[in-house]
């Protein structure tokens, strides 16, 4: 299996995670739409995470193209690429870590659900390096 393969198998992962969590807000969306439960906080939207998942994301990506040697040709396809696959793609996934630990209720995070979220962006972060 080369690194290409294990890469293309993170971003799936991180987009069936981002996919859950997704759905899980719609469910929760559509309850209180046709039972009139408990609206879902406005925290439940994947998008809207704690901030430091992208930055963490991205110092991996950095430090393992550095580390690792790769010659990056520095043009807009290979900028939106990393940008996409190497830190919002890993930060949508870590935040949805978040949420589905959670289950949208409003309980703070165990450190280990936490660091499981940070471990996931900064893994996705450095798997987008295979792509360049």
């Amino acid at each position: 299996m080369t690194l290409e393969h294990v890469a293309a198998a993170v971003v799936a992962a991180e987009l069936v995670i981002t996919l859950l969590a997704r759905l899980g807000t719609e469910r929760r969306h559509w309850r209180h739409f046709k039972k009139d439960k408990a609206a879902p906080h406005q925290r439940d939207d994947i998008r809207l995470g704690p901030g430091l998942v992208y930055p963490v994301a991205a110092l991996a990506l950095v430090a393992i193209a550095v580390i690792s040697g790769t010659d990056v040709e520095w043009n807009i396809g290979t900028l939106s690429l990393l940008g996409v696959l190497g830190i919002l793609v890993p930060g949508y996934a870590a935040n949805s870590v978040m949420l589905l630990s959670t289950r949208g209720r409003s309980k703070p995070l165990k450190g280990w659900q936490e660091m499981l979220a940070y471990t996931l962006a900064a893994l996705g972060g450095a798997a987008a390096v295979a792509f360049i």
